[in-house]
């Protein structure tokens, strides 16, 4: 009898092994086809993400210095100047006498004027400014700039107009043109675009005396 329950026990302990090698086989068997279904579903992810697209860098045009202006030995009060502006823009020179010049600068149809020259000047007067009997140009736009010598200017004219006139601060506080560079006029195209309005308050700003 107690043979018997030696062998019955061996029996069922031999059971047991072979159940739990077969448990642990199949559990070991679910536990790794999930670990590669994840990492079949993280790389399909991956794949299906979209390439970033990298941001254009947006490249600065060289400028290029231009100087202008008499000399003080033509007997004006004018300053000599420099100007910078890229090289998109047409740069001429002509004058009459050795006592006048005008600088254009020209781009498609857009035109700045700098001209100095035996010329009267004006006050320039905008939005509260009281009249004024003598010369006077009254503007109801005006954009503000500063040239590199730190001189006060003002693009002056209509909102959306197509041509402005640049006035100057004086010491006394009053605007007026010409300014210290020349009387400075602007054209504009009809079919006008802010990016290169913005160019050419660029050009103004770069002003300065040499």
């Amino acid at each position: 009898m107690e043979k018997f329950f030696s062998i019955f026990g061996k029996v069922i302990l031999v059971i047991l092994v072979i159940g739990a090698m077969t448990y642990g086989g199949y559990y070991f068997g679910i536990k790794t086809k999930e670990i590669k279904k994840t990492q079949a579903e993280a790389t399909t992810s991956n794949e299906n993400l979209p390439t970033p697209t990298p941001t254009p860098t947006p490249t600065t045009k060289p400028l290029v210095t231009t100087n202008g202006g008499v000399p003080k030995s033509a007997g004006l009060s004018y300053d000599q100047y420099s100007l910078q502006a890229s090289n998109d823009w047409v740069i001429k020179k002509e004058n009459q006498t050795v006592a006048d010049e005008k600088l254009y600068l020209s781009k498609d149809d857009y035109q700045i004027t700098i001209f100095q020259g035996a010329t009267g000047g004006a006050l320039c007067l905008y939005s509260g400014d009281p009249n004024f009997e003598g010369p006077s140009s009254r503007y109801n736009f005006f954009k503000e700039l500063t040239s590199k010598d730190n001189r006060t200017l003002r693009r002056s004219g209509d909102l959306n107009g197509l041509g402005f006139t640049v006035c100057q601060k004086y010491t006394d506080g009053s605007f007026g043109q010409p300014t210290n560079y020349g009387h400075i006029s602007i054209k504009l195209p009809i079919s006008w675009n802010q990016e290169t309005l913005d160019e050419i308050d660029s050009i103004i700003s770069s002003l300065k005396k040499v």
